[in-house]
């Protein structure tokens, strides 16, 4: 979902941990407080990541490149401040997940599987779609997809509650395997450099990038988890190291040296005929709208 924002619609956001929090705090009002039981938390979790992502979306497309970055960021700090200072939620100790701890962990591996494949399959639809051509034209050059008559606007503000949702499904997987939620831990800036780490080594702007880059996190992880600070050391040179010698990820060295391509979603202008007049232009402005 992180790349979704950053590789195809050009929104590099640090503040994607307000969605993993609300997700988790979700989860914990509908066990704890209202008795709805985990399914039900489970599917409003993704409902109010989404309904939130809403206004959150609106007030920050008025930013533009790092300033859009920073400001996700501050919204979600906002949200942390707000949620560790409110005594319904349980002040800065958060709230217990106790009917979640019920979950066997085969559940959750099955349904982490399953969000995986319909989240891959939702991406590759997305990008093949009328949809997906104006979001990668407004990656590559906002001003000229407007100018075509793409909705700009409009195509952005869906993409984010998308992936605001699907964030929002991840978080109820990750809080349901723990007994309680905190908003430190919840809404802290680490789980957006994760997700950097994650797309960027793996190749942003590909749909298998993030897969791979998954991969390679979670055997650093299990490698060198116990080591503190070294750990993020050894990430922190990682990105470095790829971003230098491979701006395209793994994945795009894969494509670049191999052909290699799991899930082909670019798009080819058709090459026009001698003598063809100027209607595919007209034809071209209405695919993009």
């Amino acid at each position: 979902m992180w790349n979704l924002l950053a590789g195809y619609a050009g929104l590099v956001t640090f503040g994607q941990q307000l969605f993993l929090g609300l997700g988790g705090y979700t989860l914990a009002v509908g066990c704890q407080k209202l008795g709805l039981g985990v399914r039900p938390s489970f599917a409003l979790a993704a409902v109010t990541a989404a309904a939130v992502a809403v206004p959150v979306g609106a007030l920050t497309f008025r930013l533009k490149g790092g300033y859009f970055a920073v400001g996700s960021w501050l919204i979600a700090e906002v949200f942390r401040l707000l949620f560790g200072n409110s005594e319904y939620l349980g002040y800065a100790r958060g709230l217990n997940i106790v009917s979640a701890r019920t979950v066997d962990a085969w559940v959750v591996y099955y349904v982490a599987v399953g969000l995986l494949i319909a989240m891959v399959a939702l991406v590759v639809a997305t990008l093949r779609s009328r949809a997906g051509l104006a979001l990668m034209a407004i990656r590559d050059a906002e001003g000229a997809a407007a100018s075509l008559g793409v909705n700009v606007w409009r195509i952005k503000l869906l993409t984010f509650v998308v992936a605001a949702a699907g964030t929002g499904l991840v978080a109820s997987l990750i809080w349901v395997q723990t007994p309680f939620v905190q908003p430190d831990d919840a809404f802290a800036i680490h789980w957006s450099a994760e997700a950097s780490f994650i797309a960027v080594v793996g190749g942003l702007g590909t749909v298998e990038g993030p897969i791979i880059g998954a991969a390679i996190y979670v055997v650093l992880q299990q490698k060198l988890g116990a080591t503190g600070p070294i750990h993020l050391i050894v990430l922190g040179a990682v990105s470095v190291v790829v971003m230098l010698v491979a701006p395209r990820g793994i994945a795009g060295i894969a494509r670049d040296r191999l052909g290699w391509v799991l899930f082909p979603v670019a798009r080819r202008a058709p090459r026009r005929a001698a003598g063809s007049g100027p209607g595919s232009c007209s034809r071209w402005r209405a695919a993009c709208r």
